[in-house]
């Protein structure tokens, strides 16, 4: 069975796409392509990559040409058994593939119209509304014809009917902890650090602000820095901070396990008030506490495994800093609650299975 896995916006080392669903299944013996927009064809990992160029010009440019002509183009070259999509722009090469009798997958790693709410190169709140009204709709009409539908969390999947719905979550690959290389981190003070992109809506300049003035910790960024002027305020130096750079996601454990405290604090926005993020269970997997942005359904999901607090206000933040950090017995309480909820049930190894099903089923 050859299965193409196929993306016009992430890269070819994906922690979702490679790491975890091409990896599980190349290891259960699937021949597997990735069709990825950048970089070089190559195999990896057993895994065979189909790099080829994004177009230039506009937005406007690169939805029509890359990621419907190319990607066609290439998609039926590779000629496969299932394709399994991950971006909501390939929705028509998905329908186009089906067409002409190829098994489809879509999967859906954002609650697409809440995300729209939030783009800020949306100027308008009416066009944003009508623009997120109408991808609803849409989206919800062309799932029905895919063979499957993957989410990557449970408010996704609560928009959908299909008989093929499955809840993926983004649960990390647990690592061998004995083997994880040593980094070298000049640490003179507790840590706090935060992994992942690293950009306003996720709270990074209220966070900033916070260690400029609390001397007692310092925070340790980890990812790929995403809008120049957060870039330049980052790297321009500010107080109690260090830029740890950007790793291979199998690589940022090494970097946890340094830290004392693993912190994510997303601004109130759309598509981040019931997002599963990747994160949390990263640093659970350490053994680490965690501070988390103060919403209902974080507070759910993760209830004792944290500490909440309101991401907006600097002030409680670092309040709530300050109660872990001088709490020995609470910050150890919970980062043992957490490391045995990682290893009993937030993990990839359990959640895989789901992913295998699915494919034996449409097989």
């Amino acid at each position: 069975m050859k299965i193409a896995h196929i993306t016009s916006v992430h890269p070819q080392n994906d922690n979702r796409i490679f790491y975890k669903e091409c990896s599980t299944l190349v290891n259960n013996g699937y021949e597997v392509y990735l069709i990825v927009v950048g970089g070089a064809s190559k195999v990896i990992d057993n895994v065979n990559i189909i790099g080829f160029e994004k177009a230039q010009g506009g937005r406007l440019q690169r939805m029509i040409k890359t990621s419907f002509l190319d990607m066609l183009r290439v998609c039926k070259k590779v000629d496969v058994d299932i394709y399994h999509f991950h971006d909501p722009e390939l929705i028509f090469v998905g329908l186009y593939l089906k067409t002409i009798g190829k098994k489809v997958i879509y999967d859906i790693h954002e609650n697409n119209p809440a995300s729209i709410l939030s783009k800020p190169y949306i100027k308008s709140n009416v066009v944003k509304k009508l623009l997120s009204k109408g991808f609803d709709i849409f989206e919800k009409f062309a799932v029905k014809f895919f063979d499957g539908i993957v989410t990557a969390r449970p408010d996704i999947s609560k928009r959908f009917n299909h008989k093929n719905l499955i809840t993926l979550r983004n649960f990390p690959i647990l690592p061998d902890f004995s083997k994880l290389k040593e980094v070298e981190i000049d640490k003179t003070k507790p840590s706090v650090i935060f992994v992942g992109g690293i950009h306003p809506q996720r709270g990074i300049n209220e966070l900033l602000d916070v260690f400029e003035i609390l001397d007692e910790c310092e925070l340790w960024l980890l990812g790929p820095i995403t809008e120049e002027k957060l870039k330049d305020r980052i790297e321009n130096g500010c107080k109690n901070v260090k830029y740890l750079g950007i790793v291979e996601a199998y690589e940022v454990f090494s970097y946890i396990q340094k830290a004392d405290i693993g912190i994510i604090t997303f601004l109130n926005e759309p598509n981040h008030i019931n997002t599963l993020a990747t994160k949390p269970f990263e640093y659970m997997a350490c053994g680490k506490p965690m501070i988390m942005s103060d919403f209902s359904y974080w507070r759910e999901t993760f209830k004792k495994s944290s500490l909440y607090t309101n991401p907006a206000d600097r002030k409680e933040i670092t309040k709530t800093i300050k109660t872990l950090i001088e709490d020995k017995n609470l910050m150890d309480s919970m980062g043992e609650l957490n490391k045995k909820l990682a290893m009993e049930e937030f993990n990839w190894e359990k959640e895989s299975r789901k992913l295998l099903e699915l494919y034996r089923s449409l097989c």
